[in-house]
């Protein structure tokens, strides 16, 4: 099983603030289930450099595998990547130091509220360089709650599309509109998106039972597959997405 978006480096953004917590973090991430970690700490590029940021990217993974080779219990397999936030800008950079350890995926997040300017032909510009976007937390977007229109074409476009295990737990109308994302094929992975160790926990083996339970057996073991695949570098499975409808003034 692989967590694919998750902020457990110590100490370098609103994730795990020290080795401590880090090691928290991973215990519930061995008791979850996982094997395979990507860690995806944020990087704003309108506000960082990215040389600095790499830095000190490294110098946080450094530490945790100093302390972690005097450790027994954490043998996971782990990749290095980021969660980059929306800027006009990616198109004219250089993203691959970006992108989860020798592969092509990339992932990004939007504002919460309003939607970007510019955000089709960014997306369209890095696939032309060979990039694989993955849309972070797609429930979070108060922009795209209600249009499936467009996360449909993503999806169709190749784009990935992720959500969080954790509201799938609450089993609210959030739960109920990532069930759907799922059975269309939209959202193509789950990820814990872990931060802290009671507030925001290491939870995606919870997710995918939650998954097994009321979607269906076949559809977890999707889920879990594309995460693995994304984490080898390879293409998620190919399971074309479909538009959903409205019905009663809800997307079915």
């Amino acid at each position: 099983m692989t967590d694919l978006h998750c902020h457990l480096l110590p100490g370098i953004d609103d994730g795990a603030k020290d080795i401590e917590m880090s090691l928290d973090l991973l215990r519930q991430e061995r008791n979850q289930g996982v094997t395979n970690i990507v860690f995806t700490s944020h990087f704003r590029p309108d506000e960082e450099n990215l040389h600095d940021f790499l830095k000190k990217r490294n110098r946080a993974f450094g530490s945790l595998m100093n302390t972690l080779e005097q450790r027994d219990g954490f043998n996971f397999s782990y990749k290095l990547g980021a969660e980059v936030y929306f800027s006009p800008t990616l198109a004219e950079m250089d993203v691959t130091p970006l992108c989860f350890t020798r592969s092509p995926y990339f992932l990004i997040e939007f504002s919460f509220t309003r939607e970007p300017a510019f955000l089709d032909r960014v997306l369209f510009d890095l696939q032309t360089k060979g990039i694989r976007p993955i849309i972070a937390h797609v429930e979070r977007y108060e922009w795209l709650k209600d249009r499936p229109d467009i996360l449909y074409t993503w999806a169709d476009s190749g784009i990935i599309i992720q959500s969080n295990a954790g509201p799938l737990l609450k089993e609210g109308e959030t739960a109920k509109n990532i069930s759907m994302l799922i059975e269309h094929n939209i959202v193509k992975v789950l990820s814990s998106d872990a931060h802290h160790p009671t507030r925001r926990p290491a939870d995606l083996g919870s997710g995918l039972m939650y998954v097994a339970q009321n979607l269906g057996q076949d559809k977890a073991k999707e889920l879990l597959q594309n995460g693995n695949r994304i984490f080898r570098g390879e293409e998620v499975i190919d399971n074309p997405p479909t538009m959903p409808k409205r019905r009663f003034g809800k997307w079915v």
